[in-house]
């Protein structure tokens, strides 16, 4: 195993785990990363033993100084998508190549040739801030709904994840964020869902404001097609056949959310726009204004503050590809917090399978040696254990 691998080992292991090391407040960094390998060998090679798909949960002192102050450098990668999608020679392999790399070193990139019109995703913005400017009152007549563990509708700030399991650090304050929430229409609940589910309202939506739900909508369709030509990549990715993924996408999950982030002056204090998580999805295609304020965890261990970048979607992988793939690919953790004198707007899409998919660990993922770290679980309880539904 190189380092990069013995350091992502490390970073996964609760730090209760490598205190009953001798000497452990003056292990050096290459004698963590062999007693962080040992670790991970043992847990293992334990009969039902699995990890926590977020990644090691550290909120001491420093590990908060590192996520309220970025310092990281390092570079966020871009990939162009053009060559797969206009069919180019080669081009699957391509970006596919690129893509594997990517999510098993940062685990965010910015997607260049998404196809994605710039002016929809200008009109969303522009929808997004309409909305989150009506009175309180207006926007709280938009009721919050939950439909088979889909959420939509309208939230306002200081939502309590103190139930949940989204969160990586513990006793964080109320996120400072509003939001709107729609779903895909139709349900997500895959080839099980009956006819009755497939008619249940999953979407609610404020009156008078003609426009708001034709291109909340659109964007959302946009967005799910092209989230689904990823599948193939995918596939290749990790040498499966390119139809591997489509019965599990049969309904996909798609939750777009206009988010609204208010000024925040206290940096500390364990409060955020929104807490340090790892997301709860395949993947996640975020349209940023040009306000900054995200910053996610890079390779070093410090993090960095990202920077919007024109004509590009900033897209992470979430948690279930970190179980699919047996860790081979990262959920990387970030946060939100808005220093700056205005609002910031932005519109996360999270894509994941149908409700029913069995997420369980690739074919090509496991072996001799190698035996899955996470029990089966479908996508619709793992997002129930997630929210704590």
């Amino acid at each position: 195993m190189g380092k990069l691998e013995m350091e992502r080992c490390l970073f996964s292991l609760d730090h209760t785990e490598l205190k009953r090391y001798p000497n452990y407040g003056t292990l050096r960094v290459r004698e963590w990363l062999q007693v962080g390998l040992v670790l991970e060998q043992e847990r293992a090679m334990s009969v039902g033993a699995t990890v926590d798909v977020r990644g090691a949960i550290l909120d001491d002192e420093e590990s908060l100084r590192l996520m309220d102050f970025p310092d990281s450098t390092e570079e966020i990668p871009t990939l162009d998508i053009a060559p797969y999608l206009s069919g180019a020679p080669g081009g699957r392999e391509q970006v596919a190549a690129k893509l594997h790399e990517i999510s098993t070193t940062v685990g965010f990139f910015y997607l260049k040739g998404h196809n994605i019109p710039e002016d929809l995703i200008a009109n969303l913005f522009a929808q997004s801030r309409r909305f989150h400017s009506l009175p309180e009152a207006e926007k709280k007549a938009v009721p919050r709904i939950n439909v088979d563990s889909f959420k939509s509708g309208y939230q306002e700030s200081y939502e309590d994840r103190a139930k949940a399991n989204v969160n990586i650090i513990s006793d964080a304050k109320p996120n400072k964020l509003s939001k709107f929430s729609a779903n895909r229409e139709g349900g997500s609940g895959g080839a099980s869902m009956s006819e009755a589910d497939r008619a249940k309202p999953r979407n609610v939506w404020p009156e008078n404001l003609p426009g708001f739900k034709d291109v909340v909508l659109d964007y959302h369709r946009s967005v799910e097609a092209l989230a689904c030509q990823f599948m193939p990549l995918w596939a290749t990715c990790l040498k499966l056949p390119l139809d591997f993924f489509d019965k599990y996408f049969l309904t996909p999950h798609g939750t777009l959310s206009l988010l609204h982030y208010p000024p925040q002056k206290e940096i500390g204090n364990r409060q955020y726009g929104i807490a340090p998580h790892t997301d709860n999805a395949l993947m996640v295609f975020l349209a940023q204004s040009n306000v900054p304020g995200l910053a996610v965890r890079m390779p070093s261990g410090h993090w960095r503050l990202v920077e919007g970048r024109p004509g590009t979607l900033l897209v992470n992988t979430g948690n279930v590809l970190v179980r699919w793939t047996n860790n081979t690919y990262l959920s990387t953790k970030h946060r939100v917090i808005n220093t700056n004198d205005v609002d910031r707007y932005s519109v996360p899409f999270f894509f994941g399978p149908s409700g029913d998919a069995l997420i369980e660990c690739l074919p090509t993922c496991t072996g001799e040696g190698r035996p899955p770290l996470y029990e089966p679980i479908t996508y619709a309880s793992l997002r129930q254990w997630y929210y704590g539904d």
